[in-house]
């Protein structure tokens, strides 16, 4: 009974799965036949741009920084005591105001000791002129003196040949001509070199109002004023601080002589030149995000080894008072026009070197030639193109697709 029971514990499993499986195979070759569907080619949604070939303008970015060729750093003049400092780092100021003071009273000791000294030596000249005038009169009056003496020496010599005279009287009257002939050559010599002894006071008179108008200026230089309209830089000095010639005080620009120093790539040397010998040069700046007028002024006169191009100077033409020197710039400079041109969005480019046309609802490569950048119509920054393989009309697609190549289908969507 046992062994009936074993036997039938193992062959009731076996028989329910042969049952289930009888019946699977049966629903599986009585269900219906459903027909099978062919696969689609997928369609990639893009949008279009339609090709216009006509002469459009480049548009050049560049960067640089903001400078300045009228930046003047002021220097002490006199060895003086900082007294005040009445403008501060970052103020601008107009043309004669008041930047630093200086202890004025050493310059002004000075410039009373140049006045006294020029005061005695005009004294010194005009009694030098008297003792001139003098000497004139004097000399006149020694040359008579002189011929009396020469008479009476004559006369003396005819009476001392009839005997009448003394030897003695005749030596002592020769020896009185003799004195006396000393005496106006002495006197001659004065009024002869009188000229070189007033030119010698008009030189020292003059070497003295020299040395009294220079201790002037050291007085003026105590108070130092803006030399025109600038922006203060950097202030060097304090209340209280001993200065010495030549030692810096402060640092400023001028504030309508802004400049942009912009290196030009030398690839867009060639036209900009062109351009800045014609028409001129539009250019716009962009500075701690404000726009800003700019002109081309010049190109610089050196370049350093192994520099990629050469540097462009770009006027501040407004709004300069609000600028900061050495702020970072991004300039924009519109290039002369570049004929049979497309323009197009950066998205239409592939590879840097390809666009897509589409043709019968698929892609067709183009070979094209990047020739710069170039603003859309809605103000937006695009590429600039020429390709010969393109004409106007032509439909370009303007979307990044993955894996784009030749033939591939795409869907264009309304813009």
């Amino acid at each position: 009974m046992s062994r009936v029971r074993t036997v039938l514990r193992w062959l009731l499993p076996v028989v329910i799965l042969g049952v289930a499986a009888a019946v699977t195979a049966l629903l599986i070759s009585t269900r219906p036949e459903v027909p099978a569907e062919p696969a689609q080619e997928q369609a990639w949604p893009v949008t279009t741009v339609d090709v216009e070939i006509a002469a459009h303008r480049p548009v050049l970015r560049l960067q640089g920084f903001l400078e300045s060729p009228a930046t003047a750093t002021l220097t002490a003049a006199v060895n003086a005591d900082v007294t005040a400092v009445p403008i501060r780092e970052g103020d601008t100021a107009a043309a004669g105001d008041a930047l630093v003071r200086l202890d004025d009273e050493e310059q002004r000791l000075a410039l009373e000791e140049r006045d006294a000294d020029v005061a005695e030596l005009r004294s010194q000249r005009s009694v030098e002129e008297q003792r001139v005038a003098m000497d004139r009169q004097e000399l006149a009056w020694e040359e008579d003196l002189l011929a009396l003496f020469d008479r009476e020496v004559e006369r003396l010599e005819d009476l001392s040949r009839d005997q009448f005279a003394s030897p003695s009287d005749l030596e002592r009257a020769q020896q009185e001509r003799t004195r006396q002939r000393l005496a106006v050559a002495q006197r001659r010599f004065a009024v002869d070199t009188a000229g070189q002894r007033l030119e010698q006071l008009d030189a020292r008179l003059e070497r003295a109002r020299t040395l009294r108008d220079r201790a002037a200026l050291d007085l003026a230089r105590t108070d130092l004023r803006a030399p025109f309209d600038a922006r203060v830089a950097e202030v060097l000095v304090a209340p209280g601080d001993r200065v010495a010639p030549g030692e810096a005080l402060l640092q400023l620009y001028d504030v309508s002589a802004l400049e942009i120093r912009a290196t030009v790539p030398r690839h867009a040397l060639g036209p900009l030149r062109l351009a800045a010998a014609g028409t001129g040069v539009d250019a716009s700046a962009e500075v701690d995000g404000q726009r800003v007028p700019v002109a081309l002024s010049r190109f610089s006169g050196r370049a350093d080894p192994g520099q990629g191009g050469v540097d462009a100077l770009f006027d501040v033409t407004a709004r300069g008072d609000e600028l900061v020197l050495g702020r970072f710039a991004s300039l924009e400079v519109l290039l002369p026009p570049e004929p049979d041109s497309i323009l197009l969005p950066f998205e239409a480019l592939y590879d840097a070197g390809r666009v897509y046309r589409v043709e019968a609802d698929r892609m067709q490569a183009v070979d094209v030639q990047r020739i710069g950048q170039a603003r859309l119509p809605n103000g937006e920054r695009g590429v600039l193109v020429r390709a010969s393989g393109l004409s106007s009309g032509d439909r370009v697609v303007a979307t990044q697709i993955p894996q784009a190549m030749d033939g591939v289908r795409v869907q264009v969507m309304e813009q």
